[in-house]
């Protein structure tokens, strides 16, 4: 049995699920396509890192992780000088990392703060009021209510700790669940599994030559509803 022609269709499918959007010499700005993880921990799926590293025939490190139905900005390391100096820009929480999310329910309005407390059990968070142990880790994000359609409403999502499915879980807990996100109280999937999160801003200053840097992504075409955001309501505001 030939398999070539489903080896380069399979190839063709890795290349479709990711653009390069600026490559330095310290660093890679990756927007990632739903549907393909940034790294997998099994060794026989194909992942951004991997495909990235097979492409640039060197080694990538990944510095920030969105979860494989998710569409959004990805930044890789490309030597580990800079990718240890970044990480420690993230435990110091000075890189700015900004999130849209379509949601049910009914958000407040204006900026709302959530405080919760997130455990990683199996493949998902369990969220809790309080502190119950030490694997319950605390999560903050704010949520500011930018557009509303009639059944669903467009946030902007600011984190200040990233835990694991933090906004999913933070979210749903509030019974806002992000559109098509079944494991976290969505009613129906959307057609394509993704979900509508979007890691859209990425801004941050470079470690070692002080330029600043911000990356924006831009809306999905996956989902009728991306294509109503009012970009100048987004804009409007940062």
């Amino acid at each position: 049995m030939d398999l070539s022609g489903l080896t380069k269709l399979n190839k063709k499918s890795f290349e479709d699920t990711y653009d390069i959007i600026d490559d330095k010499e310290d660093f890679l700005i990756v927007l990632k396509k739903h549907g393909v993880a940034v790294q997998a921990t099994d060794s026989e799926q194909d992942d951004l890192e991997k495909i990235l590293k097979d492409k640039y025939k060197t080694p990538i490190f990944v510095l920030n992780r969105i979860d494989q139905p998710v569409t959004g900005l990805v930044i890789f390391g490309k030597n580990k000088k800079f990718t240890e100096a970044f990480t420690e820009m993230f435990k110091e929480r000075v890189i700015k990392k900004t999130y849209l999310a379509i949601v049910a329910g009914t958000p407040e309005k204006g900026t709302t703060k959530l405080t919760h407390f997130i455990k990683k059990l199996h493949n998902r968070a369990m969220t809790a009021d309080e502190k119950v142990d030490d694997n319950f880790k605390e999560s903050v994000l704010y949520y500011t209510l930018i557009q509303s359609f009639d059944n669903y409403h467009l946030l902007k999502v600011d984190l200040e700790t990233g835990r694991f499915h933090q906004i999913r879980a933070q979210l749903a807990t509030m019974e806002m669940p992000i559109k098509g996100d079944l494991k976290y109280g969505s009613r129906r999937p959307n057609l394509d599994r993704s979900i509508c999160l979007l890691s859209y801003k990425l801004a941050f200053t470079h470690p070692f030559t002080g330029k600043k840097y911000e990356y924006k992504a831009p809306f999905p075409t996956n989902d009728v509803l991306w294509g109503l955001v009012d970009e100048k309501l987004v804009n409007d505001s940062f």
